[in-house]
């Protein structure tokens, strides 16, 4: 008989968890639910564990049955409400806050005393603009006129 994997025997110990505490979800911290599942698949020492211990983690976070909560804690997904482990993105990324690259490149003026720093700036960018469209026209003709020699 093939042994089973770390996460489907923690699968196995957390479902017997929930069932044994009236279908209620109960969070196992890391440690005891790395025990649970050592018993499980037969080890007879902590020391056994401490080998698989990280890569029995990864497994956990990688497994989408499983979902870690507060405090190092593990529970099935399946057995909690979208609203419990639901983590919306919109507030990680803070994207009411976002600014467009186009609005990022434009220079605004926050003082109000009637100079024309705007339209210097603007002047400045217009120049800057210009100069490099004249190099663009520069190498295309001497790329152009490299060619007629050819």
């Amino acid at each position: 008989m093939p042994m089973k994997s770390l996460v489907n025997a923690a699968y196995d110990v957390l479902t017997k968890k929930y069932a044994d505490d009236g279908n209620k979800s109960v969070p196992i911290e890391f440690p005891d639910l790395l025990v649970a599942v050592g018993q499980e698949l037969g080890y007879e020492t902590e020391e056994e564990l401490l080998p698989i211990a990280s890569r029995f983690y990864t497994d956990l976070t990688l497994d989408g049955r499983f979902v870690i909560k507060e405090g190092n804690t593990w529970v099935l997904r399946e057995h909690e409400l979208f609203e419990n482990i639901h983590i919306d993105m919109n507030e990680v990324y803070d994207l009411d806050n976002y600014k467009d690259e186009d609005e990022t490149d434009k220079v605004k003026s926050s003082d109000d005393d009637g100079d024309d720093e705007d339209e210097v700036i603007e002047k400045r960018n217009d120049d800057e603009e210009e100069e490099l469209g004249e190099e663009s026209e520069d190498e295309r003709e001497r790329v152009l006129s490299t060619d007629d020699d050819e």
